[in-house]
């Protein structure tokens, strides 16, 4: 949280701002101080359960920061009449970017060029890569994130499909986006990125009978969450050479402090560390700051959660 926004914050005589960041629910204090709140303004650190909204009566409002809302238990937010709302866009341009990040860096082999040059080992040979160019990308969601990696993909001279259950017609006609199912996508791509949201619909989308479905040659990169891809299942895929490679920046368990996957070098991992920007982090900032105003001032937040 921007401290520019938390001046806002503390400016306004209306409001009693009590100052947790980078705290956690375990924090001493944390859950006690949280009680006394009307509104709370969070990341994806705090974890908001039917048992927690137990020990919060004061809470009116919960403005989250960044799109997913998988941290929160939706209908127990909205059956106790607390209103939600999130910051939709404001952190797709750094995702984007971060994406192509990790897949530049693994397919140029970046760590293994830098580690060559510190340890004299000038080898250009060894760090043969690949590029984009030419490749088949798949993209499973085309919203706010997805959407910014396709623009971005066609700049690089990719071929493009897609899957998305509220397939965008303009965005597909506009940079040459071949719609599929999701088994077709699989089966033809040569760089599979994930930025589908997590919900009862893509919890383990992708599993062990999907992977199997990738060319041997292929890489898989999830930007989204954890539970979309079966960190099991790839890991055997991995070990296994059923897939090329994986880059992969979110987890069923953050953080992640042990993995099987640690054990490979053909797999990047990256701390959920997509919305990580200054930018970003200001524009959702400013966001959720805008719509605790609107609410204080008696207004509808704009972008409020309605349904589950």
């Amino acid at each position: 949280f921007s401290d520019a926004e938390m001046r806002r914050l503390l400016d306004d005589e209306r409001l009693e701002v009590l100052d947790w960041r980078g705290k956690r629910v375990n924090t001493p204090g944390f859950v006690e101080a949280l009680a006394t709140a009307d509104i709370a303004v969070t990341g994806n650190s705090l974890t908001i359960t039917d048992e927690l909204l137990e020990k919060l009566p004061n809470l009116k409002l919960i403005a989250k920061l960044g799109t997913g809302l998988d941290m929160i238990d939706i209908p127990s937010v909205l059956r106790r009449g607390i209103l939600l709302c999130n910051t939709p866009g404001a952190n797709s341009v750094a995702v984007a970017e971060h994406t192509f990040a990790l897949l530049l860096g693994y397919l140029r082999n970046v760590p293994q060029c830098d580690n060559a040059v510190r340890t004299g080992q000038w080898e250009k040979a060894r760090t043969m890569g690949g590029e984009i160019c030419g490749k088949t990308v798949g993209i499973i969601g085309l919203g706010n994130i997805g959407s910014r990696v396709a623009s971005r993909m066609a700049g690089f001279e990719a071929r493009l499909l897609g899957t998305d259950p509220c397939w965008p017609e303009a965005l597909a006609a506009k940079y040459g986006i071949e719609r599929r199912e999701l088994n077709e996508l699989l089966a033809e791509s040569d760089i599979v990125c994930v930025h589908c949201p997590l919900d009862e619909t893509t919890a383990g989308f992708i599993g062990k009978a999907e992977l199997a479905l990738m060319k041997p040659s292929a890489l898989l990169v999830n930007m989204a969450r954890g539970g979309i891809v079966d960190e099991d299942a790839l890991y055997e895929a991995l070990r296994g050479k059923v897939i090329s490679g994986a880059i992969i920046d979110a987890y069923s368990q953050e953080p992640l402090t042990a993995s099987p996957l640690f054990s490979l070098d053909n797999v990047i991992l990256s701390p959920h560390a997509g919305a990580f920007t200054t930018d970003a982090l200001n524009a959702m900032s400013r966001m959720s700051v805008d719509q605790l105003f609107q609410y204080v001032d008696g207004a509808t937040p704009d972008n409020l959660v309605t349904a589950e």
